[in-house]
């Protein structure tokens, strides 16, 4: 029986000792789950929550000798998986998969790599194993030498069109279960796939994945992998919801609501745009009644210059109403901001740091707690603002590490940067960044 070791790819160089926010590696086990399936022994190391450091990583597949790995890659991590792949003494088909991926096989195909080397973009649960065991019935789309590039979109036979019926086999995230900000016990769950917005910061943008379709599960699906995990886990008080089209119109409320009704016992958090509630707004309250503890809101920006390039849909006006909406009944909030897009000015600055005040302004007056997480503005490859920078300056900077916002525990993964592109100096970015997030503290 082959051997296959899936590795979720460390963050930073070094083994850390910091406690740090921490999500399972969902998609790894979707294909540890279809690996066992085709017959294969499979298992996955989990280097973040391991804090194992790339050295260890790279020991570690030369001790153990598997005949395969796979791990995955992001442009925070780039050099990291780079330095892993090309370090393996032994042996081994090598497998290489993550959103970035579809934006970055051209660098992979020149990796000095004595292994095979699959490159997938896409989906890899159904084509994996399959490549695996030589029954893969797809050309790569590219070759070069003993690297292979496989792309998995609708048009693929692989390609997994019904989410609804792809199962989990969750032992293989070990001991999953995090203990979340409010003391409870809390799983994290996927309901869909793809995306209907196109901010320019994002690699799941809209335009950069037209060979791709979203899916949506059914209100069964989900039903039945929560009472699994309930069944598993009988002291579970909370189900994570990391996808942002589980809450997309006000019919997708019902549906969450009919849901959780099932399972009184459990409180929930998820994903949510504007426009998927300012169009739903009479329905905000009953999202409570279902059990709704806390809601997660892209907000990015306060400037509508700035919201306008990245491509960020709903006004500021739209904005306040929902989070008002959100925070009166009950619901906790949690407003994602990002300070240094390109050529973002201090006035800039100011409106976003405004609107986030404004918006815990109103939380001190409601029973629902705001809080606030803040980051730099990273350019990811691929993305419409990575190529205006690459366009404009012809280089994207190098990863190093943000000491001075490194200032709040469990945060320090979210405070790499590839440099400062906006109109401001480091000391005036760092600054906002810091009292935006200070927010949280503030009663």
């Amino acid at each position: 029986m082959k051997k296959f070791v899936l590795f979720n790819s460390p963050i930073f160089w070094d083994a850390t000792k910091e406690k740090e926010q921490y999500l399972s590696p969902l998609g790894l086990g979707y294909i540890a789950t279809y690996l066992e399936k085709a017959g294969i022994n499979v298992e996955i190391v989990d280097c973040v929550k391991e804090s194992k450091s790339v050295s260890e990583i790279v020991n570690l597949i030369n001790k153990v000798k598997p005949d395969c790995i796979g791990i995955n890659i992001f442009t925070q991590n780039y050099a990291m998986v780079k330095y892993i792949i090309e370090n393996i003494e032994i042996d081994c088909e090598c497998f290489i998969g993550g959103q970035v991926v579809r934006n970055i096989y051209q660098e992979l195909l020149q990796w000095d790599v004595k292994n095979k080397l699959n490159i997938i973009i896409g989906e890899g649960e159904y084509i994996i194993p399959e490549l695996v065991l030589g029954g893969c019935t797809q050309a790569p789309e590219v070759q070069n030498g003993q690297k292979y590039v496989f792309r998995v979109n609708k048009s693929s036979i692989y390609f997994p069109k019904d989410i609804s019926n792809i199962y989990l086999n969750r032992k293989y995230l070990g001991d999953e279960i995090i203990v979340n900000h409010y003391g409870e016990k809390e799983i994290a769950i996927i309901t869909s796939r793809g995306c209907v917005f196109d901010c320019a910061f994002c690699g799941g943008a809209k335009s950069l994945n037209k060979d791709v379709t979203t899916r949506i599960r059914t209100e069964d699906s989900v039903i039945t992998e929560i009472r699994d995990i309930v069944s598993a886990y009988p002291d579970i008080k909370s189900v994570r919801i990391l996808d942002d089209l589980f809450l997309r119109s006000g019919k997708s409320i019902d549906m969450a609501n009919n849901i959780f009704s099932q399972y009184p016992q459990l409180s929930w958090r998820g994903m949510v745009h504007v426009l998927s509630l300012i169009g739903a707004i009479d329905k905000v309250k009953e999202l409570r009644n279902g059990n709704c503890k806390e809601l997660f809101i892209g907000i990015e920006s306060g400037s509508e210059p700035i919201r306008k390039k990245i491509n960020k849909l709903g006004r500021l006006d739209d904005i306040i109403r929902v989070s008002e909406e959100i925070l009166q009944n009950g619901i906790d909030l949690k407003g994602y901001f990002i300070y240094g897009f390109p050529k973002e000015t201090k006035e800039d600055f100011q409106k976003t740091f405004e609107l986030a005040a404004k918006i815990k302004k109103i939380s001190l007056k409601t029973q629902g707690v705001f809080r606030t997480s803040v980051f730099q503005f990273r350019p990811y490859h691929g993305t419409q603002l990575y190529n205006e920078i690459m366009k404009e300056i012809g280089i994207i900077h190098g990863c190093k590490f943000n000491e001075t916002i490194s200032c709040f525990d469990g945060r320090s993964q979210f405070n790499f940067d590839f440099g400062n592109y906006s109109a401001e100096s480091d000391e005036l970015l760092n600054e906002y960044i810091i009292k935006t997030q200070r927010l949280t503290e503030e009663e």
